[in-house]
């Protein structure tokens, strides 16, 4: 009964196959299965690479008592940010100013609608105060700031790539200093209910009836017992103290080396996808700027997208989110700062709209948050985002 019922599948296979290579399917696919091969191999060190780093990222930020925010805001969102940087120095260096400008929109507006979307489909994204208050504006003020500094001269200038980066990391320090400061803050806040409910209110009664020697007591039995144990708790608590500060300090080298690994292949998993898109590409005849925006900007964020769809499965929802607000900041100020550093970077007015565009849907992003209950992405937002990116997809493809 199964093999009848798979007959005509089989044959209406076949008969589409046959029908591909009759209208010359296979002798357009065949000169780039090579091609197709290395995407495959990109897409697979992406998965690997964006795995082991939100493990490692989240090992460090609990040892460290850093939010998980914080390190999604510094080291995840700039390694995961490398595919694009490379990408746009190349193209700097090379004269390909469109590809630099596109990359960056593309690779913006994908981690805010694409990115966040697929991820809060997974699971609801909650906004912390600090992304309210400050990540999010200062990703729309940079924005702001390429603007004006790209409209006045038409370029982006070696002294205005500097100061995009000075700001840059200005932002970096300060996510990280002021997160850790309210992480330590809830820890504390968190402690004290504890040490008050943990005080036995009825002994203190007690001993207050049964008069001062009551009290005095139970301090000349801990005093007895110190003085008992004072020959071997002091060393036996220094080994246990040295050897765990050596266990922590191999964890901690451990951890940084797996993220370090993880980085080089995002790089070249990234490098093989955009790579081997553009050439794909090209050969079908696709303009660069469609290239940039569309395959680059697509291939260049499959790290931030990856790694939010891994932080959104393993319930690290502020890792996807510090990932995709601090990699939008690096793509406009580091990103673009950086092949500024090298030699005046062209503008094209047309990009724009796309900029635009990029603050119209982070302020979306932002009224959500005040919107939804619980300052959180949910499941409508995700679908919404997940419409607009396609939207925007096909209407810079008709551009």
């Amino acid at each position: 009964m199964r093999r009848a019922r798979l007959r005509p599948q089989l044959k209406l296979l076949l008969a589409a196959a046959s029908a591909a290579c009759s209208r010359g399917g296979w002798e357009v696919l065949m000169p780039y299965v090579v091609e197709f091969a290395f995407i495959l191999i990109g897409f697979v060190l992406l998965v690997v690479g964006a795995d082991k780093l939100v493990e490692s990222a989240s090992s460090i930020a609990a040892r460290f008592g850093m939010p998980e925010r914080v390190i999604g805001l510094t080291i995840v969102a700039v390694g995961t940010s490398l595919p694009e940087l490379v990408v746009s120095v190349t193209s700097g260096a090379g004269g390909h100013a469109d590809m630099v400008f596109g990359n960056v929109v593309g690779s913006c507006l994908a981690n805010i609608l694409l990115i966040l979307g697929i991820s809060s489909l997974i699971s609801p994204i909650p906004l912390a105060r600090s992304t309210r208050r400050f990540e999010i504006p200062a990703s729309i003020a940079s924005v702001v700031l390429l603007l004006v500094f790209a409209n006045t001269g038409g370029q982006i200038t070696v002294v205005e790539g500097a100061v995009m980066l000075a700001l840059f990391a200005a932002f970096m320090v300060r996510s990280a200093v002021v997160g850790t400061r309210a992480k330590r803050a809830e820890d504390m806040s968190d402690v004290e209910p504890l040490a008050l409910a943990a005080t036995p209110a009825a002994d203190s009664t007690g001993a207050l009836e049964q008069g001062p020697m009551a009290a005095v007591a139970p301090a000349a039995g801990s005093v007895a017992g110190l003085a008992q144990g004072s020959a071997t708790a002091p060393a036996a608590g220094s080994a246990t103290g040295t050897a765990a500060v050596k266990l922590r300090q191999q964890n901690l080298l451990i951890d940084a080396l797996v993220i370090a690994v993880s980085i080089v292949l995002l790089k070249f998993g990234a490098d093989f996808v955009v790579d081997n898109s553009v050439i794909v590409a090209s050969g079908l005849g696709v303009s660069e700027r469609v290239i940039g925006i569309t395959v680059v900007a697509l291939g260049t964020c499959l790290p931030e997208l990856v790694t939010g769809v891994v932080a959104a499965l393993k319930g690290n929802t502020e890792i996807a989110v510090g990932n995709v607000i601090g990699s939008n900041v690096a793509n406009v100020l580091l990103v673009i700062g950086a092949p500024a550093l090298f030699s005046a970077v062209p503008y094209d007015a047309a990009y724009n709209v796309d900029f635009i565009l990029q603050i119209v849907f982070t302020a979306a992003l932002l009224a959500c948050a005040f919107h939804r209950p619980r300052n959180r992405v949910g499941c409508i937002d995700g679908i919404a985002f997940t419409f607009l990116y396609v939207a925007y997809i096909v209407a810079s493809l008709l551009r």
